[in-house]
């Protein structure tokens, strides 16, 4: 009788996994312009307005647009900006997006007519700015978070759609640690989310923390929580958060030695005393990105492969390397982005 439950367990094992699977696309649906060269394209920058629409950013100015549900991507590179790496971006349809690069110098850019034109609305020389993620409340309301400057995290907003940019005075910014910082791995190190304040985001080095903040009436409210994740060196700690309805997940990890298992996501479950724990389940190697698909279930993606989050279990479900994952804000599809020009889809 032993045999049959342990048969039994593995049955259903193979099942519950055999409901996902990452399907890399087809290079021969890319349309490439002048200058593209897929295997020198690092993408971490992803939006999925709808299960049709899908905006993709990186290195080498590069951006991939595709407006049929992922048959087919056009790929272009921004003249102008071919020495940029643009980490994050931001769509609201197949017209509008605002990007943003990390790096010296800092850009933020914008186009209304699907990346045929883009109007550059932010510029910064100086080489201490360096931008890692952005998120927005809605089609006007943004924000941006970057490595500290004179030991306070750069914030920017806009109240404008993007069209303008401010800084927020250091003295409504958090204090970093000596040796902490913001990684710009997939853009999802900031996320906004009204039931953990009105926005949070995580950090790595010496130390990794989230922290989050409500806004009234441009006053800031700060509350921070460490999180029992690897961190004490500049490429450890946590990369990337996520929310449910009720949950959160954090992951990250080290990504010089990404695949090092134990210790590289935690958890908060609802309303529980603790802001963050760690289970004994554990992503399978060093995570850059992790996004909610329903409640209570997540992916994760990373240069080792991709997991998903189910049942309070991280199972494995692909060897293949990707930077970032979203799904759409509209819709059921979830699309994956990464080294090489690399575009994926989940299929569940």
């Amino acid at each position: 009788m032993k045999y049959f439950y342990l048969l039994l367990i593995l049955f259903l094992f193979q099942y519950v996994n055999a409901q996902y699977k990452i399907d890399v696309l087809d290079s021969n649906t890319f349309t490439l312009d002048k200058g593209v060269v897929l295997s020198k394209i690092s993408f971490r920058g992803l939006s999925v307005v709808d299960d049709k629409t899908i905006w993709v950013s990186g290195s080498r100015g590069t951006i991939a647009r595709s407006v049929d549900g992922g048959k087919t991507f056009h790929y272009s590179q921004i003249k102008g900006y071919e020495k940029s790496d643009f980490r994050d971006i931001e769509a609201f349809d197949d017209k509008r997006a605002i990007m943003m690069s990390s790096g010296t110098p800092a850009y933020i850019l914008k186009t209304i007519d699907g990346g045929q034109n883009w109007k550059e609305v932010y510029k910064n020389l100086d080489t201490a700015y360096f931008l890692d993620a952005m998120d927005f409340w809605n089609e006007q309301k943004g924000i941006i978070v970057g490595d500290p400057i004179h030991k306070h995290f750069l914030l920017l907003q806009t109240n404008d759609g993007g069209e303008t940019w401010q800084e927020l005075d250091t003295s409504k910014t958090p204090i970093a640690f000596d040796g902490e910082a913001v990684f710009a791995a997939s853009g999802t190190s900031l996320r906004v989310n009204k039931y953990y304040g009105e926005f949070v985001f995580v950090s790595g080095g010496s130390y990794s923390v989230i922290r989050g903040a409500n806004i009234k009436r441009e006053h800031f409210k700060w509350k921070k929580y460490k999180i029992p994740i690897i961190q004490g060196k500049s490429s450890t700690g946590a990369f990337s958060v996520a929310f449910d309805s009720v949950n959160a997940i954090v992951v990250g990890g080290d990504y010089e030695i990404d695949s090092l298992t134990g210790n590289n996501s935690s958890y908060h479950f609802g309303q529980q005393e603790e802001m963050f724990v760690k289970l004994n389940s554990d992503v399978f190697g060093y995570r850059s990105c992790v996004e909610a698909i329903h409640n209570d279930e997540f992916i994760a993606c990373g240069t080792t492969g991709g997991d998903i989050f189910r049942n309070k279990m991280w199972r494995n479900i692909s060897k293949e390397a990707f930077h970032v994952v979203r799904k759409s804000k509209k819709g059921k599809a979830v699309f994956l982005a990464g080294p090489k020009g690399k575009i994926g889809k989940l299929v569940y």
